[in-house]
């Protein structure tokens, strides 16, 4: 399997390229983005428990006015990532920020701008002041570049250490491409006999955010033409007292997937969690419903390196199955000809 998204030795040499632009020390990241040019390393930085990255993923000017109030302003890189440079929140935010910080900091010391070597509008600002520019690699798409310097750039930032082990997990998974070929055939099974829905049910808050990037992968990778798998996310277990009763006595029409982190410490808390995650396993298969139990150790990235390769291959098999092109965003970016 050929893409650039697994291209390992090219996917190394731009994060190293990238390192080296990006080479200050600062005590805080903002990453402003959207979509897969965030979720990516937000997957990675939950699961890590890294609370120096902070995200401006949304449009939301008194949680941005808050944050930038709490934090120390002239020791914080601005990381400004767009792949085509042109999407509106982005450019939105670059604008506000700078307005707002440029009597307080010299922009072009504190932000940076990740986007595809060609004519932009991010890119133009990013010339006109100065503002040193990260290559986003043109041939991967935002919801496939979770092992590009997209990704690696701020999700390992202050762990960079751990990068070579997530990887490496992403090179395993290459191994296993019966595997993940097999499991998309399982899926498409499902399909066809009416379960359009995938649940994700995660227990564990430090995968909140992987299961949100692997709704992203499945929406705007499979969705097309009348097609596609609804995948929906519930944080367990407090959508227990909400959605467990839909899960399991409601329509036949979903399958499941378990993501529970297997913590070393074992405590009340812990024991507790653990011991809910195996009850709704049991009680969803006891109804004949699929599912699937996925299990991260706590802070092992090399299974999570794996686990997030092995579904993007899976994901590319699938789209295969259904006659659609996993690349592509057609609906999308018919919606942006409206924006004024």
């Amino acid at each position: 399997m050929k893409h650039s998204f697994l291209d390992f030795a090219k996917l190394v040499s731009d994060y190293q390229k990238s390192n080296k632009i990006l080479h200050q020390n600062f005590s805080n990241i903002i990453v402003v983005g959207a979509g897969g040019s965030t979720q990516g390393s937000k997957a990675i930085t939950s699961f890590l428990c890294e609370k120096r990255v902070i995200y401006f993923d949304h449009l939301d000017s008194f949680l941005i006015d808050e944050t930038i109030n709490k934090i120390e302003i002239k020791n914080t890189c601005f990381m400004f990532i767009s792949k085509s440079g042109e999407t509106s929140e982005i450019l939105t935010i670059f604008e506000y920020l700078k307005r707002k910080l440029e009597k307080k900091i010299v922009i072009k010391d504190n932000f940076i701008v990740l986007t595809e070597v060609k004519s932009s509008t991010l890119g133009n600002l990013a010339l006109q002041n100065m503002i040193k520019t990260i290559e986003y690699n043109k041939d991967i798409g935002g919801r496939f570049s979770i092992f590009s310097n997209v990704s690696l750039l701020p999700g390992f930032y202050y762990q960079r250490n751990l990068v070579e082990n997530f990887l490496n997990g992403g090179k395993k998974a290459l191994d296993k491409i019966n595997d993940a070929q097999s499991e998309a055939k399982k899926e498409f099974t499902q399909l066809k006999n009416d379960r359009n829905i995938f649940a994700f049910l995660t227990y564990g808050y430090e995968l909140t955010e992987l299961a949100l990037w692997k709704k992203q992968l499945y929406s705007e990778s499979l969705g097309k033409n009348k097609k596609g798998i609804v995948p929906i996310w519930s944080e367990m277990p407090k959508d227990q007292h909400s959605m467990l009763q839909l899960y399991l006595d409601g329509p036949d029409n979903i399958y499941f997937e378990i993501l529970g982190i297997d913590y070393e410490e074992i405590n009340m808390i812990n024991m507790t969690l653990t011991n809910h995650m195996n009850a709704t396993f049991q009680s969803i298969t006891e109804k004949d419903f699929p599912c699937k139990m996925s299990i991260f150790k706590k802070n092992n990235i090399e299974n999570f390196g794996y686990y997030c390769g092995f579904e993007m291959i899976k994901v590319v098999f699938l789209s295969e199955l259904m006659g659609v092109n996993p690349f592509d965003q057609p609906a999308v970016d018919n919606q942006k000809k409206y924006l004024n």
